[in-house]
């Protein structure tokens, strides 16, 4: 039985690019707002969560002032930022043959994000979207790679994760219970982008070894938009809602990590052989966590949620995409990168060679 999907080919990483919106929001001025809209015991409960959680600040695209907010800055804008940054690091005369958007917070539910990212960038290219979490990239993946592999007269693929899911929040006791607090301190908001061109052979910043499988069936979502689908239009609350089971994440959630690294030892890999392991940004002590898990040393572990928090879909490029920027990667450097998402459990990642 097959539980694992491969990727044939591998592409070239021509560029990339992150966006963020408004300014970074430290826990301190997060909490501080919670505590003038619900409180000093709400305030008090999420500040021992952010401890847990290791995270210390995140990018937010709504108000905190008020209890509900139109997000500031939208997911197609976010979007679009993203992808010119990423424009800007390739030729000038590069036309994009392909978009393919994922996120769990879609601008709207019909047309999809990517039309509304197609309409911001005027781009004639095709496009499609993927409504998934944390492994949307993964998926994204299985599409664009083997695209570019097959046909030798593809243009450059975008890929862009982008999340405004700090809007389906509503700052009021009477929304908020443990979980959603979970979700308060946890969550940011980025769009993070990469443009991805057929293999040119110089085994220089290929992604590669692309994977994808999940171990969901027959277990609840462990993370759930709750309202606006065909099973419930309508919801209890003034919005869709985030349902987190964050008992049920933190069970399967190294099962996830072992899935991926045994599809990469499966392809003829050992995780001595790479310079960085990027994991999904589940939280601040990421890096703490799985270095002990693994036996390997923590700067080896790239950890980017202690700043920016959980960013969902966006998490995998955003993270990608620093560690790449920062200029800490040399020549022919390894990443495995291993995403885990706990909607239904998916797993799936790639290897990335600088």
């Amino acid at each position: 039985m097959m539980s694992v999907q491969i990727a044939p080919g591998q592409a070239k990483l021509r560029s990339c690019g992150n966006a963020f919106p408004g300014e970074h929001i430290s826990n301190d001025v997060l909490l501080t707002h919670l505590e003038q809209l619900c409180g000093r015991k709400t305030a008090r409960q999420a500040r021992i969560i952010a401890k847990r959680l290791g995270i210390e600040g995140r990018y937010v695209s709504r108000r905190l002032d008020q209890a509900l907010s139109e997000p500031q800055v939208s997911a197609p804008i976010l979007s679009a930022l993203a992808i010119r940054q990423a424009l800007e690091g390739c030729p000038a005369d590069t036309e994009l043959g392909y978009l393919i958007s994922h996120t769990a917070t879609p601008h709207t539910l019909l047309p999809s994000s990517a039309a509304w990212i197609a309409e911001e960038l005027a781009l004639q290219a095709p496009y499609m979207e993927l409504r998934q979490a944390c492994t949307g990239f993964a998926s994204a993946l299985q599409i664009a790679v083997p695209m570019l592999h097959h046909n030798p007269q593809m243009q450059p693929v975008c890929i862009v994760g982008t999340e405004v899911g700090s809007v389906f929040f509503d700052i009021d006791n009477d929304f908020i219970d443990t979980a959603q607090l979970i979700n308060y301190v946890q969550m940011g908001d980025a769009a993070a982008t990469v443009i991805l061109d057929r293999d040119d052979g110089s085994n220089e910043q290929i992604i590669s070894h692309c994977f994808s499988g999940h171990i969901g069936l027959n277990k609840a979502p462990g993370f759930q938009l709750c309202g606006g689908g065909s099973e419930r239009p309508e919801c209890e609350q003034k919005l869709p809602y985030f349902l987190h089971r964050a008992d049920s994440v933190r069970e399967a959630g190294p099962q996830l990590f072992l899935k991926g690294i045994e599809a990469i030892v499966g392809q003829g890999f050992s995780l001595d052989e790479f310079d960085y392991i990027l994991p999904h940004q589940a939280n601040g002590h990421i890096d703490r966590l799985l270095s002990e898990y693994l036996q390997l040393p923590c700067e080896r572990i790239v950890n980017d949620a202690k700043r920016w928090g959980n960013l969902g879909s966006a998490a995998i490029w955003a993270s990608l995409n620093g560690l790449i920027m920062s200029g800490k990667l040399e020549r022919g450097n390894r990443v495995l990168v291993l995403g885990a998402e706990a909607t239904k459990y998916m797993y799936g990642g790639f290897i990335y060679q600088h």
